[in-house]
């Protein structure tokens, strides 16, 4: 996982670059490239469309991770849910 504050450059002929990537529940994967969602596509999608109101973006993010948090636990992923969701934000 990157930690760069950059979008991930395109790959070319990579078909998902213009596919959005979006949560696949109750997994919480990339419905596109299948990496833990939000993907650094998803991120840096949501860093522009958010650009101007982060706190909005945050907000968001938390109540994602809310919904996200007890599905997880079902499918027995323990992970560190503000790091995924939030910390990047």
């Amino acid at each position: 996982m990157t930690t760069s504050p950059w979008p991930p450059r395109p790959i070319p002929g990579d078909t998902t670059a213009d596919r959005p990537h979006l949560p696949m529940r109750p997994l919480w994967g990339c419905d596109t490239c299948r990496a833990e969602w939000p993907c650094p596509a998803a991120r840096a999608a949501l860093l522009v469309e958010y650009r101007d109101n982060l706190v909005a973006l945050r907000v968001y993010l938390s109540a994602l991770m809310t919904e996200a948090d007890p599905q997880l636990s079902k499918v027995n992923k323990a992970t560190d849910l503000y790091r995924r969701f939030i910390s990047w934000a």
